[in-house]
């Protein structure tokens, strides 16, 4: 498998790793110290990411969970930080030209296409760290084809 590429400190550590399939939705991603005798254990388990076994420093956990979000979160098409906090967006498509849109697994927004009018509207809830620039960004993404449509059977 190919190494996970981790940017931390500076660096870019190129990670040795493997996946072991838990079922229910659940993964554990092992990751190999350059030596591979020490192994760190990541889990996804309903959309949450964790360090469920070996102990890290703080910003090469983060740095770590970053790199896995980035890599195997299909459904991610963002991640950033908002006052030193991770964000990760979610967008979960619907039939009728219908996206919701996830922050850190809450609904904040949703984008529609309105079939008569050929055009995309959208909702933003007020709290949130997502901008109109950033729903912006992912009508663009739904326009070229990077967000999937559900077809309508």
């Amino acid at each position: 498998m190919k190494p996970l590429e981790v940017h931390c400190r500076n660096r870019v550590l190129y990670v040795r790793m493997t996946i072991d399939d838990k079922s229910m939705g659940m993964k554990d991603y092992y990751l190999y110290d350059k030596n591979g005798k020490s192994f760190y254990i990541f889990r996804r388990s309903q959309g949450e990411w964790e360090l469920a076994y070996g102990v890290l420093a703080h910003d090469i956990k983060e740095a770590c969970i970053d790199a896995l979000i980035r890599r195997f979160d299909h459904d991610s098409p963002e991640l950033f930080y908002s006052n030193g906090k991770r964000n990760v967006v979610r967008i979960s498509v619907k039939k009728g030209g219908i996206w919701h849109i996830y922050v850190n697994n809450v609904y904040v927004a949703s984008i529609q296409y309105d079939l008569f009018a050929k055009k995309f509207e959208y909702y933003l809830d007020d709290n949130t760290p997502l901008t109109k620039d950033h729903i912006e960004k992912y009508i663009r993404m739904i326009e070229r084809g990077e967000i999937q449509w559900k077809k309508e059977r």
